[in-house]
């Protein structure tokens, strides 16, 4: 029984990737090609993002998810990636930024931007902000519980996530870009301050389909059924 449990264990990680570092290969033809790039300060990327974020991501072996936080390694994955969801707050190197946008504008690679990658990280990359995430946040309130309210509940990346539920996050002071073309989904509204700010918006692309999302700092936004659902629906509304 022993031997036969240890290998069901091996047959799924076979099929499904391996829990441990994020990583989920579909051995099905055709496959959805995911990336995910996580890494920077003041967040555990891989944890949050590559593993628990990526089981959800590659739909029980469907899609092939892969997650890095190495510069070369996003590099090689770029050009036969399909959906690109960025987590990051370190830097990207010239050439992968060409290759986003390059690709962006083809019409070859849609884009799921969450939480770190929301925000004004990158001063010498302004065009990041301005047409590829609509705005960005400079502050965000302190870790603490917060009410997000939906306010497009009709739009497919809204489908079965309550009209007001609260999350323990960081409540990103996101604003928008004055010149982007955004349509906002949900706000979220300290609970303490009052003060109100994007929280799920799609970025009207020509080409792509992005979707922005500050939520996500630790296990009570991952683990949060609304944020889960949210996820899912945003895959499958790029994909």
């Amino acid at each position: 029984m022993k031997k036969a449990g240890i290998l069901l264990m091996l047959l799924f990680v076979a099929f499904y990737g391996t829990a441990q570092d994020g990583n989920y290969i579909s051995k099905k033809k055709n496959a959805t090609k995911i990336a995910i790039m996580g890494g920077g300060g003041s967040h555990d990327f891989q944890k949050y993002f590559g593993i628990s974020d990526g089981k959800i991501l590659s739909k029980k072996g469907k899609n092939t998810v892969n997650y890095t936080e190495d510069n070369k390694e996003l590099g090689k994955l770029i050009g036969d990636t399909d959906v690109l969801m960025l987590t990051n707050n370190k830097p990207l190197d010239a050439n992968i930024k060409s290759g986003i946008f390059q690709k962006v504008n083809a019409g070859n690679l849609n884009l799921l931007i969450y939480h770190p990658s929301t925000w004004y990280n990158w001063k010498d990359w302004p065009e990041y902000n301005q047409e590829l995430v609509g705005g960005g946040s400079r502050s965000h309130e302190e870790l603490q519980e917060f009410e997000v309210r939906v306010i497009k509940p009709d739009h497919p990346i809204m489908k079965g996530v309550p009209s007001k539920f609260r999350i323990v996050d960081e409540l990103y002071r996101w604003e928008k870009d004055p010149n982007a073309e955004i349509e906002i989904l949900a706000v979220s509204r300290g609970l303490k301050s009052g003060e109100e700010y994007p929280t799920v918006w799609v970025v009207k692309h020509p080409k792509a389909k992005i979707i922005g999302n500050t939520l996500g700092h630790d296990e009570r936004a991952h683990d949060h059924e609304a944020y889960k659902t949210i996820l899912k629906n945003s895959l499958e509304w790029v994909d």
